[in-house]
């Protein structure tokens, strides 16, 4: 594969998380709570992926690389739970921008760990991304400490599950690996929701949005992430993945009607050139 395919995958997969709050907005008013979302999320996602791995013959990952996705799977539940909650206690803008956190953690921790070399037009287009992401999502940012500790808990997490994608990818193939994934955080967060008793939706525009959630903004975001982190490495992948939250407010304003300042407009010209300048790397 070459970097810019990789690329490209990595772009989609922005696209199907950067759509993932637009179906939501439609789950939620049909009385979805987060933790019956998120189970049935993963759980649709395992019966949508799982005959495809299975029609292409590709083998599951065994011994520590099952580990290791397993334990990716634990921490994207542990992300999402985070991060919904925290939505219950600060603004959206404020838990979009702390959990924009993760790709200087994310670098920080490559670093720390020798797993990334240390390049000074990185850290200037990281620099130039998380700006523009601040600017974008900057506006109405209340929040509890609660909210704000649960957002920067979702930021590490998740730096953490990019991190452990980009070494246990390299000898799978990722929609094996991507089932294991979604499997173990069906599990999870089907125990969660037994747990506290909660009811499955009613209504034929609740389950497209968890479905259209489940497909794009699940199994095909998550596997092109995987492939793109394989080929172009965890700290640019995490740069070129800020592009997410432009692609929901340029999406909210075409289908919601909703606003856009200047400051966004500047913001997203940012995050835009930042990526581009990604793209045309040597």
């Amino acid at each position: 594969m070459s970097r810019h395919s990789a690329i490209a995958l990595v772009l989609l997969s922005a696209l199907g998380f950067g759509t993932m709050a637009l179906f939501a907005k439609v789950a939620y008013a049909g009385g979805v709570t987060p933790t019956v979302l998120l189970a049935l999320r993963f759980t649709l996602a395992v019966a949508l992926l799982a005959p495809v791995v299975w029609a292409k013959r590709m083998a599951l990952p065994r011994g520590r690389v099952l580990a290791g996705f397993a334990l990716m799977g634990l921490l994207y539940t542990a992300q999402s739970q985070s991060y919904f909650t925290a939505l219950l206690h600060a603004s959206s803008g404020l838990v979009g921008l702390l959990l924009y956190v993760y790709p200087v953690l994310v670098t920080l921790l490559a670093l720390a760990l020798g797993w990334e070399k240390p390049e000074r037009r990185t850290f200037m287009l990281l620099a130039i991304a998380v700006a523009g992401i601040a600017i974008t999502l900057g506006g109405n940012l209340q929040g509890s400490p609660l909210g704000i500790a649960l957002g920067l808990l979702a930021a590490a997490v998740y730096a953490v599950y990019i991190l452990i994608g980009g070494r246990v990818t390299r000898d799978i193939q990722p929609l094996a690996g991507t089932l294991v994934v979604m499997a173990t955080a069906a599990v999870a967060n089907g125990a969660l929701a037994v747990a506290g008793g909660q009811s499955l939706p009613t209504g034929a525009s609740t389950w497209l949005a968890i479905g259209a959630i489940s497909l794009f903004s699940t199994v095909i975001a998550v596997g092109a992430l995987l492939a793109g982190i394989r080929h172009i490495g965890p700290a640019q992948a995490s740069i070129i993945s800020t592009l997410e939250p432009v692609i929901t407010l340029c999406l909210g304003a075409l289908l919601l009607g909703e606003t856009i300042g200047t400051g966004q407009v500047v913001g997203g010209v940012m995050v835009l050139g930042a990526v581009v300048m990604l793209a045309r790397r040597p």
